[in-house]
């Protein structure tokens, strides 16, 4: 509804009607006509009275100034065609109807004033309405174009939306896992395609459930406790930490599962999410695993065994020959050419190198037999043990710390690692004197290491790997003496007590062995 329809009977200017200066010349001209007659009238006829037609006229001006103007205009009109009248015969009557006249037009004047000033009013509150009416149009045109583009961002906003959550499932989908989103009530309100796979579900039947349907049901009191209680303790963890899990399929069938739990605070209130992986092809590998190392270990046990068995057996008649090759040496040394002496006192020597062959297995597989628990060991006492053993010449330096520490290990573990080290350091040595320096010092991650370093002929970096393999040698026996299974008892030995073996040398100036060993508790002195 327009207000331009409520016109409420006020005239409204219009394009066809006068211009305000032409209706002014035509009311002066109205009112120059009337005075012209009224001076051509008889002075007793009542001509003052059409002024009454001079001060209506203004009315469709709208102006107040020149309705008085008007009135004025008409009362001095009046009052001078009394005097300009042709005949003046009869005055009292004439100023009668003068005087009605004056009133006449006076009245008509007030009731022209007052219609035009009704009219002003209504015309300024038809202005103001039309102003208020463009100020509410013009607010409503912007409202109308705020809202249009906040519509349009909505509908942006709503469309970006739905491509995210397009998006979020594509990759939800795709998870390599399985995953399961559970409000803070454990019904599930969220889970991808692997969770099908693995449950037999849809996701439509999923959603809504208790997870407790997914939990066998001799575990699901249980997992309902264990629910109740992460809620009053949120965190991002594994579920049950230690423990094997195991998940229900639709069709009540089992499998072993690995869960983790992660809390999210979302806007319609706390949730979890779980991811589930079917670790059952990962269990049956792990049991076939254990099943495969336990029968190599069987196997070993049985092989070294049978190693210690035999190079224990073989002792006996290495001995003998030994024994009967001095014999023959002994009691036909007189009797037997040169070159027979010779092949008498090779079978000797033949036989030394093969009874400390079977001496160093046998002890190789002492190591691997012996198992006892691990005890503290007074490594000061062990060094000098060795040290006693081994009997050094003179030309042989020892340098050791004033301290020893003690260690959780094995006496004999320790003493062959010790032995075999101080023996290679001055066996393998060309210098005068033969140095060997031993330390130790504690490390960090609770171990000890310890260092024997010589002043010998070294190893050249090619061989430093290869050096604590059985039967490895970098050099003839005619050049040193040895069987090739010292240094792989040292790291048999080490490696049994839970430490490594590392080494460091250079070629014609020495090599540094270091060893780890767990830390005992007490230090002792050497």
């Amino acid at each position: 509804m327009s207000f331009k329809s409520l016109t409420m009977g006020v005239p409204i200017a219009t394009a066809e009607q006068p211009q305000p200066n032409l209706q002014k010349v035509l009311i002066a001209g109205l009112a120059l006509g009337i005075f012209v007659a009224d001076c051509l009238t008889p002075l007793g006829v009542g001509m003052g009275s059409l002024y009454i037609l001079v001060v209506i006229a203004t009315l469709p001006l709208h102006n107040v100034l020149t309705t008085k103007l008007a009135i004025i205009g008409a009362i001095s009109f009046t009052v001078l065609g009394y005097w300009t009248s042709i005949s003046r015969v009869g005055y009292e009557t004439a100023i009668i109807n003068r005087s009605l006249s004056i009133l006449c037009i006076v009245v008509t004047g007030f009731m022209t004033l007052k219609k035009i000033a009704s009219r002003q009013a209504l015309q300024r509150i038809k202005d103001d309405l039309e102003m208020k009416y463009g100020l509410q149009t013009k607010e409503l045109k912007e409202q109308n174009q705020t809202m249009s583009v906040l519509l349009e961002d909505l509908k942006l906003t709503k469309s970006d939306l739905e491509d995210k959550e397009r998006r979020l499932r594509v990759f939800v989908d795709a998870f390599p896992s399985g995953m399961l989103i559970v409000d803070h009530r454990g019904k599930v309100v969220l889970a991808n395609k692997l969770i099908e796979t693995l449950f037999g579900y849809s996701q439509h039947e999923l959603i809504g459930q208790s997870i407790d349907t997914l939990v066998p049901k001799r575990f699901q009191q249980d997992h309902a406790r264990h629910r109740v209680a992460f809620l009053e303790n949120p965190s991002t963890r594994a579920m049950g930490a230690g423990r094997d899990l195991f998940a229900r399929r639709k069709d009540g069938s089992e499998f072993p599962v690995e869960i983790g739990l992660n809390p999210i605070s979302t806007p319609d209130g706390f949730m979890v999410l779980s991811s589930v992986v079917d670790i059952s092809a990962r269990k049956q590998h792990e049991a076939e695993l254990k099943r495969l190392n336990q029968q190599l270990a069987n196997q070993n046990q049985e092989l070294e065994a049978y190693n210690y068995a035999v190079s224990h057996d073989l002792r006996t008649p290495l001995r003998a020959i030994h024994n009967y090759a001095d014999f023959l040496l002994e009691d036909l040394s007189t009797k037997v050419s040169s070159e027979q002496t010779m092949y008498l006192t090779g079978i000797t020597t033949a036989v030394c190198e093969a009874e400390e062959l079977v001496s160093d297995l046998l002890e190789l597989s002492r190591l691997n037999i012996k198992d006892s628990v691990p005890q503290v060991c007074h490594v000061g006492h062990i060094i000098a043990k060795t040290l006693i053993l081994l009997n050094f010449d003179k030309d042989v330096e020892i340098h050791q710390p004033a301290e020893w520490p003690t260690v959780l290990g094995h006496e004999h573990l320790l003493k062959q690692i010790f032995q075999n080290l101080l023996a290679n350091g001055v066996k393998f040595n060309h210098s005068s004197p033969k140095v060997l320096k031993m330390n130790w010092r504690k490390e960090p991650q609770g171990v000890i290491t310890f260092t024997v370093e010589d002043n010998g002929i070294g190893i050249s970096e090619p061989y430093q790997d290869k050096i604590f393999q059985v039967f490895e040698r970098l050099h003839t026996t005619r050049e040193y003496e040895g069987t090739g299974i010292g240094l792989a008892i040292v790291k048999n030995a080490v490696s049994r007590l839970g430490g490594e073996i590392r080494v460091k040398s250079e070629l014609g100036k020495g090599s540094i062995f270091s060893f780890t060993v767990p830390i005992g508790e007490i230090y002792d002195d050497a």
